[in-house]
C-alpha cells in the first residue's frame, strides 16, 4: 500500500510539474501567442488527472508505473527532444482550422512510452508540447499539451501486458473502427466553414491520408509481426495513443473554444491524428530496432 501510494504522489508531482511549466511558458509568451485565461483549461486538466488516476489505481500492481531517477531522466531527455524537434517541424502548417502542423516527432514520446513507461511517455508529450509550442511563438493550449501525453502514456500501457500479443488483434480493430468513423465523418461533411473567418475549407482529401494511416496500421500488425510482435504491438499501442490524444483535445475544444462537433472533428482531429498515425508508424519501428540493436551490443 505504501508504494502504491508513493507512485500516486509521483503522478501528482509529474503533473504538477506539468501545470507549473503551461503557467511559466503562458507568462513568458509574447503578445501573438496564446496565454492561458479562464478556468476552462483547469476544469480540463482536472478532467484529464481523474482519468490519469482511475487507469492507475486499476493496475497500480503493475511495475509500468514505477519511477525512479532512471526514469526522471528519461523524462527530461524525451520532453527536451520532442520540444526541439516540434519546434522545427511546426514550420510546416496542415490545412486545418487551427495551428496544426507536420509532425513527425511524435514518434518520440510514443517510443519513450512505450519503453519507458506511461509516466515517462506522459511528461515527453505533454512538456515536450509545451516546449515545442512556446518555442514556436504560439503560446499555450493545455488540453492539446495534454492530449499529445496521452500519446505517449497510452503506448506505454502496453507495459501491463507481458505478452505482447495479447488483445492485440482486438486494438487493431479498434484503430481501425476509429479511423474509419473519422472517414465517414469527412463524407457526411467534407466542406467545413472556418468558426472565425468564415472561409470554407474542403477537408476530403484527408480520407486519402485516413484510408492509408488505416493501411499502414494493418500493415503494421500483419508484416511487422514477421519480424518480431514487438514491432507491431509499439505501432498499434502508438496508432491508439494518438486517436485518443487528439481525440481529447478536439473533443475538448468544444467547450473551450465553441467549436461543434463536426468542425473541431473535421477541422482539427483529422488533420492531426491521421498524418500522426502515417508518421508514428514508419518511424517509431526504425526508434525501437536501433534501440533494441544498442541494448544487444552493450549486452543488456
Amino acid at each position: 500500500m505504501e508504494e502504491k501510494l508513493r507512485r500516486a504522489l509521483m503522478w501528482l508531482v509529474v503533473l504538477g510539474v506539468f501545470v507549473l511549466l503551461m503557467i511559466v511558458a503562458s507568462l513568458l509568451t509574447g503578445p501573438e501567442g496564446a496565454k492561458l485565461s479562464g478556468v476552462a483549461w483547469l476544469l480540463w486538466t482536472a478532467i484529464a488527472a481523474v482519468g490519469i488516476y482511475i487507469v492507475y489505481f486499476a493496475t497500480s500492481e503493475s511495475e509500468a508505473w514505477v519511477v525512479g531517477t532512471r526514469q526522471v531522466v528519461y523524462m527530461a531527455i524525451g520532453a527536451a527532444l520532442y520540444g526541439v524537434f516540434c519546434w522545427i517541424f511546426n514550420l510546416i502548417p496542415m490545412p486545418a482550422i487551427s495551428l496544426v502542423a507536420l509532425r513527425p516527432a511524435v514518434c518520440i514520446p510514443i517510443f519513450f512510452g512505450y519503453i519507458f513507461g506511461p509516466v515517462v511517455g506522459f511528461f515527453t508529450g505533454a512538456v515536450g508540447n509545451v516546449i515545442g509550442d512556446f518555442l514556436t511563438g504560439w503560446g499555450v493550449f493545455p488540453v492539446w499539451d495534454i492530449g499529445n501525453g496521452f500519446m505517449g502514456m497510452v503506448p506505454g500501457l502496453a507495459l501491463l501486458f507481458p505478452d505482447k500479443r495479447r488483445g492485440l488483434n482486438a486494438l487493431t480493430l479498434a484503430v481501425e473502427v476509429l479511423i474509419a468513423v473519422a472517414i465517414a465523418l469527412i463524407i457526411i461533411s467534407p466542406i467545413i466553414p472556418h468558426p472565425w473567418t468564415g472561409e470554407a475549407t474542403n477537408f476530403g482529401g484527408y480520407i486519402w491520408v485516413l484510408l492509408i494511416a488505416g493501411a499502414f496500421a494493418i500493415g503494421a500488425r500483419l508484416i511487422l509481426a514477421r519480424f518480431g510482435i514487438e514491432m507491431a504491438a509499439v505501432n498499434i499501442w502508438g496508432a491508439l495513443g494518438i486517436i485518443i490524444g487528439i481525440g481529447f483535445a478536439s473533443i475538448a475544444d468544444i467547450w473551450i473554444s465553441g467549436y461543434t462537433f463536426l468542425v473541431t472533428m473535421i477541422g482539427q482531429f483529422v488533420p492531426a491524428a491521421g498524418p500522426n498515425i502515417i508518421n508514428a508508424v514508419v518511424l517509431v519501428p526504425i526508434l525501437l530496432g536501433a534501440y533494441r540493436a544498442v541494448q544487444v551490443r552493450m549486452g543488456r
